[in-house]
């Protein structure tokens, strides 16, 4: 992996800072992108230190907007000729009902639109890797009877924050299988992972007050969570796989609806205008 180039969102903490942590000691380029400046340089410094890899870098970039995403991209594009991992890691769940300055509810907009819109703005740079790959975190909780518009259409009287990050993360799923099919002549991979479930207070705070007190006995903390999107970035068993699901690194079957080909369109169709993008210019047809 030495050379590499990689390009990690929600990388300050967690999962995606454990992640980057690996993938550094493995001689990678590290690109962090965080929300915070401050957090994101503390990141950044911290693994200065510890990995004995000087090419970390660091973006910032609020990815609940769509604005901020393309700045993003632009900064990509400009400082790196090519890109070839981009692991789309940030993420959250959303206890009460949020909008952001697009208009879309919040746990959507992360979990599912900012990867959506961030991986088609990097395409060429992934394409000029010529093995570029694209890991999506998602989850084994999936909403097994999705429908695209309902996504767009929670109200604060009827959202549940579990419930909408099933549905987000059963896109995230839904764009894996279908990029992946796009983009099979192209040199990209796109796969998905379920990290397992990761110990963090907002994680705590969402479970059922029952569960509360042995969550963290049968949870995974983020080292042990990083240890799957750090293989399926780097290990050349999974170089010419696309289109998985992978759980404790083995290759899982989602629920039916994932699979569904005519509700894959449907949502890519309408993601497309739901960022604002145009088809052509970002994905070749087979």
């Amino acid at each position: 992996m030495e050379g590499r180039t990689v390009l990690i969102t929600g990388a300050n903490s967690g999962i995606g800072f454990a992640t980057a942590a690996i993938l550094a000691r493995q001689g990678c380029r590290i690109v962090l992108v965080c929300r915070n400046k401050q957090k994101g340089e503390e990141a950044r410094q911290e693994l200065l230190a510890a990995a004995d890899n000087k090419d970390i870098d660091l973006l910032i970039a609020d990815l609940s907007s769509q604005q901020e995403i393309r700045k993003l991209a632009e900064q990509v594009q400009k400082r790196y000729s090519k890109l070839d991992v981009l692991i789309n890691n940030a993420g959250g769940v959303f206890g009460q009902y949020q909008v952001n300055n697009d208009g879309f509810e919040m746990t959507f907009a992360v979990n599912y639109l900012a990867p959506f819109l961030l991986t088609h703005l990097l395409l060429d740079q992934l394409k000029a890797s010529g093995s570029g790959r694209v890991v999506n975190i998602a989850s084994v909780m999936e909403d097994k009877e999705f429908e695209p518009d309902n996504a767009v259409n929670q109200t604060a009287s009827d959202y549940s924050g579990m419930q909408a990050y099933k549905t987000a993360k059963t896109a995230v799923l839904m764009m894996t299988y279908y990029l992946s099919e796009r983009l099979s002549n192209s040199g990209v991979t796109v796969n998905a992972l379920h990290p397992g479930f990761i110990y963090t207070p907002q994680a705590t705070r969402m479970a059922p007050k029952f569960l509360r007190p042995v969550m963290k006995l049968f949870s995974k903390n983020p080292e042990q969570g990083a240890t799957l999107p750090a293989y399926l970035a780097s290990s050349n068993e999974v170089k010419d796989v696309t289109g998985k699901f992978f759980k404790d690194n083995k290759i899982e079957q989602t629920s039916p609806v994932s699979y569904n080909e005519e509700r894959q369109k449907d949502l890519y169709i309408k993601s497309l205008q739901w960022t604002g993008l145009e088809e052509s210019p970002f994905i070749e047809s087979n």
